[in-house]
């Protein structure tokens, strides 16, 4: 049985002293942090700027040739996605307003009042059976059409096994468009964040293991991964009670 995915409630942070502790180690540790919006964009950032007595939080933004800080700014929905070691950091960026300086552009709003922290690996994961399936596809650029092998995977999250080469995805920055391929006919679209990379142990050819997490799947995605969690260990299980 996989383990029990705990609810929002039960993972909400409202003490305003706790949330001020957590973004001052974001911004003490420089960590990437994805804006998302409403309506799918997204833009890497980090906080260039906090203090809980004046109620503010400064957001840099870098290059954004497409504008969507504005465009987020503009739908008033702006929620923040971040790493602390093993825990997943997600609040509502309120009141936002893009400002211009020497810096460059930054993202100020007021301290969030709730903040939800979870474990990212709260869901049980499972290595696939096979080498074929599952597997991710990139959408276009340099790499388009290339499949990315899955190591393992759960309905949080999974591990890409990324050749010496690929340089397509960057921890910190989410790529969207993203088709992760469960097997020959389940196909899901997708968006990843990743987060960390590190040395495949025993592997001499340079591959890489890349750690993402899934970012707001739709209730089919999440369904579909869940039920092959669950038949994929099943499957595992009654191999290992084969003689």
């Amino acid at each position: 049985m996989t383990a029990p995915e705990a609810t929002p409630e039960e993972l909400r942070v409202a003490s305003s002293a706790e949330i001020t502790a957590y973004l001052q180690q974001l911004q003490r540790e420089g960590a990437d942090l994805m804006l998302a919006g409403p309506q799918g964009q997204s833009l890497s950032s980090r906080i260039v700027a906090l203090d809980a007595d004046a109620d503010l939080i400064g957001l840099e933004i870098g290059a954004d040739p497409e504008g969507i800080s504005q465009a987020l700014v503009a739908q008033g929905e702006i929620t923040a996605i971040a790493y602390v070691s093993t825990i997943k950091l997600q609040f509502e960026v309120e009141a936002s307003v893009l400002v211009s300086g020497e810096q460059g552009a930054v993202l100020r709003g007021t301290l969030p009042t709730r903040l939800y922290r979870f474990q990212r690996r709260q869901s049980f994961r499972v290595q696939p059976a096979g080498s074929a399936y599952p597997r991710v596809i990139v959408p276009d650029g340099a790499e388009h059409g290339r499949a990315l092998r899955v190591l393992d995977i759960s309905v949080g999250g999974l591990a890409l096994a990324l050749p010496p080469d690929f340089t397509a995805l960057a921890p910190g920055h989410a790529a969207e468009g993203l088709t992760l391929e469960l097997d020959r006919i389940s196909a899901l679209r997708i968006t990843l964040l990743p987060h960390h990379a590190s040395p495949i142990s025993g592997d001499a050819s340079g591959m890489l293991q890349l750690g993402c997490a899934f970012v707001e799947l739709d209730a089919h995605a999440a369904r579909s991964l869940q039920v092959y969690v669950d038949q994929t260990q099943k499957r595992r299980r009654l191999l290992k009670l084969d003689p």
